[in-house]
């Protein structure tokens, strides 16, 4: 997960809002912008999911849904439609619904996770608190960690005593991040197996580069991997290139 920037309110969903402003999802699905507003946020996020951060190209619409982080049914304040609520929407992916390859109750990721545990009433279906909001989170440093070996991600403690301004119901920031991980299962199979495929590229590019007594390897890998916003699994391609990334996003201005 990453920081997701996004950009001001469209003009058109300002519009529909205001001429509908008790309208629900499908009805703005059925009638409104959807299409464009989906656009947007997708290219906000530069194609990634919000959460595994895999990638969504515009060619692959049926791979790509948008998320409402508060429960878009939510009706207790008459005067805020969570449903339209542009700062309540975020792209995602189809958590492994449409993986064959894996079992899918194990495999199931990010959104489609969340809503098994809410389904089973494991979780509460009001998560703010149990989940990080990627748009609430910092942009640097980076939360979390990667693990070689496993291809894991845990929470990074020194980076989490950073984080300002979140939801947090549990006992302290490394446990928030730590839930935000098993709630959303970015650790199942099929997400590790796809992080391996990011860690074996970096490994043939650190042969190549001790081969050719190449010490400028990590800052070249840096401007290739994220010259293009962004690509696939930026945190494990970030943590992988560690001081040689921060640089090159820093110098990019990097803001989520």
């Amino acid at each position: 997960m990453k920081k997701i920037s996004k950009s001001a309110e469209p003009d058109v969903l300002t519009e529909f809002r205001l001429k509908h402003p008790d309208a629900q999802w499908q009805i703005f699905r059925n009638n409104g912008p959807y299409t464009s507003i989906k656009q947007t946020i997708f290219d906000d996020q530069g194609h990634l999911c919000a959460f595994c951060e895999v990638s969504l190209p515009t060619e692959r619409p049926n791979h790509q849904r948008v998320e409402h982080f508060h429960p878009k049914s939510d009706q207790s304040n008459p005067k805020h439609n969570w449903a339209l609520d542009w700062n309540n929407m975020i792209g995602v992916c189809m958590g492994g619904s449409k993986q064959n390859s894996y079992p899918t109750q194990d495999n199931l990721s990010c959104d489609a996770h969340k809503d098994y545990l809410i389904n089973t009433r494991k979780l509460s279906e009001a998560c703010e608190g149990y989940v990080l909001n990627p748009l609430r989170i910092i942009n640097t440093p980076c939360l979390f960690k990667f693990d070689k070996r496993t291809c894991e991600l845990s929470p990074d403690p020194e980076a989490c005593a950073r984080l300002a301004d979140v939801d947090n119901q549990y006992g302290s920031l490394v446990q928030l991040v730590e839930e935000t991980i098993r709630i959303l299962n970015l650790n199942c199979s099929r997400l590790v197996d796809d992080r391996r495929v990011i860690l074996h590229e970096y490994n043939r590019a650190f042969t190549r580069a001790r081969r050719n007594n190449n010490r400028q390897f990590k800052t070249q890998l840096a401007e290739q991997w994220f010259r293009n916003r962004w690509p696939s699994f930026f945190t494990t391609r970030r943590i992988l290139l560690g001081q040689a990334a921060e640089e090159w996003l820093a110098e990019q201005e990097y803001r989520g």
